[in-house]
């Protein structure tokens, strides 16, 4: 029997992926790139305004993130090169450390599920926010890899999904 669906392509060795479970996702054009990829940076804001405000965080390049199955074989150069590489002191001798994000499509990653009520507890539905929570609240599920029962980063989950309902009202040029 002959397969010619060609829908899955393998990662070109040059895009050095850290782990062999994180998907590449690739768009006909730029114009859809962009918006999946503005999306995920708007949810990113609005999941970080509602439980870190006013602090910093920083994305991890994707093709550096890795999964929960990756965490247990990786040697610990891959944790200093990619999470700890900016630590510094605080005035008092405290670690400093920068937080950082990065999507998973990887529910394993992403255990956590932070839900809020909207102002004036009306359902008030941002753009693109997925409302599956039982009491109608928008959420976004996450996970952390933590220092100290602090966390140092967030995996943001997407669903592949969600962001196709992102580029399905783009004109198709």
């Amino acid at each position: 029997m002959s397969h010619e669906t060609d829908i899955i392509g393998i990662c070109p060795e040059n895009l050095a992926f850290q782990s062999n479970y994180v998907p590449l996702i690739s768009f006909k054009n730029e114009k859809q790139k962009k918006a999946a990829e503005n999306h995920i940076i708007q949810q990113a804001k609005i999941f970080f305004d509602k439980i870190l405000p006013a602090q910093p965080v920083a994305q991890l390049p994707y093709p550096k993130l890795i999964t929960e199955r990756d965490f247990r074989n990786e040697q610990i150069g891959y944790f200093y090169e990619n999470l700890f590489y900016d630590l510094k002191r605080k005035p008092d001798g405290k670690l400093d450390v920068q937080i950082k994000w990065g999507i998973t499509f990887d529910v394993e990653c992403a255990p956590l599920q932070l839900a809020w009520t909207p102002e004036r507890y009306a359902r008030v539905e941002p753009p693109n926010i997925y409302f599956d929570d039982p009491q109608g609240r928008p959420h976004r599920r996450y996970g952390t890899i933590d220092i100290n029962g602090k966390p140092v980063f967030y995996y943001i989950y997407f669903t592949l999904q969600e962001i196709l309902d992102v580029i399905k009202p783009l004109p198709n040029s």
